[in-house]
């Protein structure tokens, strides 16, 4: 959700540049006010471009941060579920071994040998 309200922030102050360039194109001043002012905004928007990249890059990078600490959660958790599943395996394997060797011993008594 953040990271679609900085897009969209982004793209108001873009549009906002742009449209800020063309009403001075258009406005009734002199030629060399007018490239003094075009020149003014292209540095604003150069700025204003920059910080946006550098704020994008940031959130990439925190972004990319968060999912790293997250998948080795997620692995640790497996190898740990993935040793608790060996456990219980092995302790199905002990409980079945012994029942048989209950049967075993009754089946022996039964037939008296």
């Amino acid at each position: 959700m953040c990271e679609d309200n900085k897009t969209i922030a982004g793209a108001f102050l873009v549009g906002g540049l742009i449209g800020a360039a063309i009403a001075l194109l258009y406005a009734p001043k002199a030629g060399r006010e007018t490239r003094r002012d075009i020149s003014k905004a292209a540095k604003k928007i150069k700025r204003d471009a920059v910080d946006l990249v550098e704020d994008t890059i940031q959130s990439i990078d925190e972004f990319a941060g968060e999912v790293k600490d997250k998948a080795t959660d997620i692995i640790e958790r497996g190898v740990e579920l993935s040793e608790t599943a060996k456990k219980e395996v092995v302790k199905s394997f002990e409980y079945g071994q012994k029942i048989i060797e209950k049967q075993k011993k009754r089946i022996i008594e039964g037939l008296g040998l």
